[in-house]
């Protein structure tokens, strides 16, 4: 299979709706909240400073094949989810009547993220999501996706990396530390416990 990594802002916009339905393939809480959230975020990540992203796309078809998001301010991205308050009140409305658990989770999440924000170093950017379509799962592509990231995150001038992964997932978390990332810590993040890692790249 021949591939192509490229940097986010190569994307065509029109292009954004296939990377949250590929997104929308991971079980983590913004695609609890729903589609309307995921679509709206990667517009958000789309248009904001401080991010840095690439996503790979299959030579042959087109078709995406994965991304990974880094930024150096998650809750800033995360706030403007509710800058058009009206849409924001619809939806969480909307999500309420149907998953009022993730509306709970929604609020304990953002409260340790921020928290986790505090910890970022200037010099460091906080990896966020890495998804693979399911259609390119279990060829490496998310190995080869993060040390994309790596890589644009080098040439960024940034100078360590940081995330965190479920300690249930336990492909993610090999993949992670077959990539140089260590583990500095366990916490909770109310239904989710999740290992902290870094990377000095």
């Amino acid at each position: 299979m021949k591939y192509t990594i490229h940097n986010l802002r190569e994307l065509d916009p029109k292009l954004l709706p296939m990377l949250a339905e590929i997104h929308m393939g991971d079980h983590g809480l913004l695609s609890e909240l729903g589609y309307p959230f995921v679509e709206r975020y990667f517009q958000i990540v789309y248009a904001s400073q401080g991010v840095v992203a690439v996503y790979a796309q299959d030579d042959e078809t087109g078709e995406l094949i994965g991304y990974n998001i880094a930024a150096t301010e998650p809750a800033a991205l995360t706030g403007q989810l509710t800058e058009d308050r009206v849409w924001f009140i619809k939806q969480i409305l909307k999500t309420a009547l149907t998953r009022p658990l993730a509306i709970l989770q929604l609020i304990i999440s953002s409260l340790t993220i921020q928290n986790q924000q505090n910890q970022i170093e200037p010099d460091s950017i906080e990896s966020l999501y890495l998804t693979i379509s399911p259609n390119y799962r279990g060829k490496g592509m998310g190995k080869t996706i993060q040390q994309g990231l790596f890589a644009a995150v080098r040439e960024a001038g940034y100078k360590r990396i940081v995330g965190s992964v479920e300690v249930t997932n336990e492909a993610s978390l090999k993949m992670c530390l077959s990539n140089g990332f260590t583990i500095t810590k366990t916490f909770r993040e109310g239904k989710y416990t999740r290992h902290r890692i870094e990377k000095i790249l």
